[in-house]
């Protein structure tokens, strides 16, 4: 199970593009060690982005999505190095 909790409404079409990439997200998190809560909040931070971007009409929606989750835990990834440097 991918590690995020439904919107309040989803497009269907975010919730086709999160099924697609039910074989690479988990994997996406847990390669940059991202707490799960943490984790729910990014994807669904980038799903509202892409719906809030939906008029913009992607030609890559999953690509874009998963750039951006990716962006994300990169970022997150950085911030928790700088609080707690590694030994």
């Amino acid at each position: 199970m991918l590690p995020f909790r439904a919107m309040e409404r989803p497009s269907e079409s975010c919730v086709e593009i999160l099924e697609r990439l039910t074989p690479v997200l988990p994997a996406v998190l847990n390669a940059y060690r991202v707490p799960e809560d943490r984790a729910r909040e990014i994807v669904d931070d980038a799903c509202r982005t892409l719906l809030a971007k939906r008029r913009l009409r992607h030609e890559d929606p999953e690509g874009w999505l998963l750039r951006t989750i990716i962006e994300s835990c990169r970022k997150w990834q950085k911030e928790e190095e700088r609080e707690d440097p590694p030994e």
